[in-house]
C-alpha cells in the first residue's frame, strides 16, 4: 500500500472528492452498532465501514476547503486538515476489499488513523485562538465549522471503532487507545461519576456528594458518555474551588459539588448542583472560546503569536470547548444539556441521556448539504 501521507491531494484526487461530495451521509442505526457480526460478515462490515467513512472524509474536506484563507493558511488547521486528506487516502489506496488480506491492511490503516486523530481538539483550540485574534470577523463562521466538525466527528468514530472492535486485530496488533469505550454496551452513570469525582477531588480539595438511582445501567457508548459527565463535573468542581479560595481563603473546607441521577421513563437525568457563584455570561457559555465565568468573552491569550503546535492529546478539552462538545455530543444521541444558574448562589445543569434502543437511528451527520 502506498504511503498516503507522501502523496497529498492532487488534483485527480480532488476531482474525486468533490465527485463524492454529491452522496449524502449516512445515519447511523443502533442495530449496526450492537448486533455482533461474525466472522463470515466481516467482509460486508469493512466494506460498508470503508465506503461510509470514506464518504464521511470527503463531506469533512469540503468544508475544510470552504474555510476562508486566513483560517486555512493556520498551523493547526492545516495539520488537521492533512490528517484527513491522509485519511482519505488510505480509502483510496484501498479502493477495494475482497479478501482477508485487505481486511487486515484496512483494519491496520484505519487503527492508524485513530492514533493520528487524537490530538486534533488540541490543535483545533490552538488554531481557533489564533484565528480569533489575527480576525475577530471570523470567529461565527469558524464556529460553525467546530459544530460540524465535531457531530461528524462522533459519527465516524462510531464507524471506525465498531469495525475495529468486531474485526479481530492483526497478529501482533491492539486495539487504538478508546475503541473499546467507543461501542454501544450497557453502561452505569455512577461509576463514570465517582471515577471522576475521586480524580478531581484530588486535585481540587472539593467533595462530590453522589446520589440517587446509582445502581442504574443503560445502553449507550461510555466514551461518550464520560465526554459529557467529566466536562460538567470538571466546571462544577474547579469554580468551586475558585469561589472558596477567593471567599474564604484560610478555610479547608469547601462547599460541595451535588450530584444526582433519576430513571425515568425517557432516559436516565443527572443533576450537577454547585455553591460557585453562578455564572455571570449565562447567555454566552455555549459559545465556542467562551469559558464559563471567565471576565472576558474569548480566552485568549498573549502568548498566541509564538505558540508551538501541541501534538500531545489531551484529556482536557481546549478552554471554551468543553460545554458545546457536552452539548453535541448529548444531544446526536437523542438527549440534551441545559444549565440554569441563580448570580451570587450556584449553577444547576440538568444532563439527559436516553437509553439507546437496539433499534433506530442516532442524531443527523450535518456534514452533506452544509453549502447548499
Amino acid at each position: 500500500m502506498t504511503n498516503a501521507a507522501s502523496k497529498g491531494l492532487n488534483l485527480a484526487g480532488l476531482r474525486r472528492v468533490r465527485g463524492l461530495w454529491k452522496e449524502d451521509v449516512r445515519r447511523i442505526t443502533l442495530a449496526e452498532l450492537w448486533a455482533p457480526v461474525g466472522a463470515d460478515d466481516h467482509l460486508n462490515l469493512a466494506q460498508r465501514t470503508h465506503h461510509d467513512i470514506k464518504i464521511r472524509l470527503a463531506h469533512r474536506l469540503k468544508d475544510f476547503l470552504f474555510l476562508p484563507y486566513k483560517a486555512m493558511a493556520d498551523p493547526a488547521v492545516r495539520r488537521i486538515y492533512d490528517k484527513y486528506v491522509n485519511a482519505y487516502l488510505l480509502h483510496e489506496d484501498l479502493a477495494t476489499l475482497e479478501s482477508e488480506d485487505c481486511i487486515a491492511k484496512y483494519w491496520l490503516g484505519l487503527a492508524h488513523v485513530f492514533e493520528e486523530n487524537q490530538n486534533v481538539t488540541t490543535l483545533l483550540g490552538q488554531g481557533r485562538r489564533r484565528i480569533v485574534r489575527l480576525d475577530p470577523s471570523l470567529a461565527s463562521e469558524f464556529d460553525a465549522f467546530l459544530s460540524r466538525f465535531f457531530v461528524s466527528r462522533i459519527g465516524t468514530h462510531l464507524l471506525g471503532a465498531n469495525f475495529l472492535n468486531q474485526v479481530q486485530a492483526p497478529s501482533g496488533c491492539r486495539k487504538p487507545a478508546g475503541v473499546a469505550m467507543g461501542v454501544l454496551q450497557p453502561t452505569r452513570p455512577a461509576s463514570f461519576i465517582a471515577d471522576l469525582a475521586n480524580s478531581l477531588c484530588e486535585r481540587s480539595s472539593v467533595n462530590v456528594e453522589l446520589e440517587g438511582a446509582t445502581d442504574t445501567s443503560m445502553l449507550y457508548i461510555p466514551g461518550h458518555m464520560r465526554v459529557i459527565l467529566r466536562e460538567i463535573l470538571q466546571n462544577a468542581v474547579q469554580a468551586s474551588k475558585l469561589r472558596s479560595e477567593a471567599l474564604l481563603p484560610n478555610s479547608s473546607t469547601m462547599p460541595a459539588v451535588q450530584v444526582k441521577i433519576n430513571r425515568g421513563q425517557f432516559g436516565v437525568f443527572v443533576t450537577v448542583s454547585d455553591k460557585a457563584g453562578g455564572i455571570p455570561d449565562l447567555q454566552n457559555v455555549w459559545n465556542w472560546g467562551v469559558e464559563p465565568g471567565a471576565s472576558t468573552g474569548d480566552v485568549e491569550g498573549d502568548e498566541l503569536e509564538d505558540e508551538e503546535l501541541d501534538e500531545k492529546p489531551s484529556v482536557r478539552l481546549p478552554l471554551g470547548f468543553g460545554l458545546p462538545v457536552a452539548r453535541l455530543t448529548a444531544r446526536y444521541f437523542g438527549g440534551d444539556l441545559r444549565l440554569q444558574s441563580l448570580l451570587g448562589y450556584g449553577t444547576n445543569v440538568y444532563i439527559h441521556m436516553p437509553e439507546l434502543q437496539r433499534q433506530g437511528s442516532l442524531g443527523a451527520d450535518a456534514s452533506s448539504g452544509s453549502f447548499g
